[in-house]
């Protein structure tokens, strides 16, 4: 097994409910937030971080995105101008696409992706999570990864009504470790309900997935064989805390949920202030 970092598993084959109708005729992971799309985000963050070897799981109902990425396209067809600089650093990468011919959920999809990561630790943040910060949002997990060789997600702690920007998952309870770094003892299930805060109230949050050993692959199988719908992420999470195997790392930055309708709007706002501002 290395013991760096190389590869990350890109899961963009979900359906982008939450954002109905945006996503009706363009992928989630091609709406525009300050001027580029969704995915350029997250591939710039991994290259930002040293990681050269992506694997993303694309839908069938979604051929734009691959056009995307390969540049594969021209404009008016996407809702923004063609980044020849981005394109240009990513022809040093290599780029695997797999399949997932029906949506069932998280951890079904970067399962499909157990050949290419193989023995090795890799990065698995969702690209709808976007934190805007000097410090690469891959680049932080993995410091801490490199220091304890253990699973570690992103955590970010959220304020009053900010919360209601956020899906309601992933809420933890932890045992602090050293500085910003947690083991994390607990994590809570997907609600319908909107994510709530009293006032004065901060909630502690995991925060769009973040770096996980090959062990990963196996615990997909066991939660496949169990699942009567989704295979979702959660349970993978839960099981590893269950066994004391998974940290957590306060994120340092700005963060949104892109794939939440009031998420969206404030990283749009956001985005915007900062070029404004600039």
């Amino acid at each position: 097994m290395s013991k760096y970092v190389t590869k990350a598993v890109i899961p963009a084959a979900g359906l982008g409910m939450r954002l109905r109708p945006l996503t009706l005729y363009t992928p989630k992971e091609l709406l525009p937030v300050g001027g580029k799309p969704i995915i350029q985000y997250a591939l710039e963050m991994y290259m930002a971080a040293g990681i050269s070897e992506f694997c993303i799981i694309v839908s069938p109902e979604k051929p734009q995105l691959k056009n995307f990425v390969t540049g594969n396209w021209t404009p008016p067809a996407l809702p923004f101008e063609k980044d020849s600089r981005f394109y240009k650093e990513l022809e040093r990468c290599r780029i695997v696409f797999v399949t997932q011919k029906h949506p069932r959920g998280v951890a079904d999809a970067v399962g499909l992706a157990k050949n290419f990561v193989g023995d090795d630790p890799f990065a698995c943040i969702m690209p709808d999570c976007l934190l805007f910060s000097n410090k690469p949002h891959a680049q932080q997990v993995i410091q801490v990864f490199e220091r304890y060789k253990r699973s570690v997600i992103g955590t970010v702690l959220i304020k009053g009504g900010d919360v209601r920007r956020f899906g309601n998952v992933g809420l933890l309870g932890t045992q602090r470790l050293n500085g910003d770094c947690f083991l994390i003892t607990s994590l809570s299930d997907k609600k319908i309900e909107p994510l709530t805060a009293g006032p004065g109230e901060t909630i502690h949050k995991g925060f769009g997935g973040g770096i996980y050993l090959p062990e990963y692959f196996d615990l997909v199988e066991v939660i496949r064989s169990k699942a009567k719908g989704e295979v979702d992420d959660v349970p993978i999470h839960q099981a590893l805390i269950s066994q004391g195997k998974l940290l957590g790392v306060l994120l340092q930055g700005v963060a949104f949920d892109v794939g939440h309708p009031l998420g969206f709007r404030a990283a749009a706002h956001y985005t915007g202030r900062r070029v404004n501002s600039s």
